[in-house]
């Protein structure tokens, strides 16, 4: 029974620092914060960049100077208000032409230094929906008050 203890203990650990790490990363990705260590993640809504990216992936994408975005790479950028990521496909000086790979049309506006916001790192597939169901008001009510009360039990039990 005590080895089952420790895995639960070691599993459930686990769990609230991955859950943890996540809410610090969503938290630091808002525009008008500076990211975790340069990092910052977010939901894909949209399926413009199917088959390389789904709708529900989490994304985490890097801020890498704009000088150095090539063409090729996968960018997130905003787009009149909307958080857009799509792939560059035609590298200026100033500006940079893209659009998303299931398209058949390039972006309108053009990204440029004001409206970049870093360069895609890795996905994880399906972690997004994961993540907008956790804010649902009443799931999210729910994961605190099981939290709460798995810490009321070590405290009260403990040897």
């Amino acid at each position: 029974m005590d080895k089952l203890r420790i895995v639960m203990n070691a599993i459930l650990t686990i769990v609230v620092i991955f859950v943890c790490s996540l809410a610090a990363l969503n938290f630091f990705s808002a525009p008008d914060r500076p990211g975790l260590f340069g990092y910052k993640g977010y939901t894909v809504i949209s399926g413009s960049m199917k088959p390389t990216l789904e709708v529900g992936d989490y994304i985490v994408i890097k801020e890498i100077p704009f000088e150095k975005v090539q063409k090729g790479d996968i960018i997130s950028f905003y787009q009149e208000h909307t958080l857009v990521t799509h792939r560059v496909i035609e590298r200026n000086r100033d500006y940079l032409q893209t659009r998303g790979d299931q398209n058949n049309v390039n972006d309108l506006i053009a990204v440029t230094k004001a409206n970049y916001l870093g360069k895609y790192q890795f996905r994880i597939k399906q972690l997004g929906r994961f993540l907008l169901w956790m804010q649902d008001p009443l799931v999210y009510s729910l994961i605190m008050a099981a939290i709460a009360l798995r810490i009321a039990v070590l405290l009260l039990f403990k040897k």
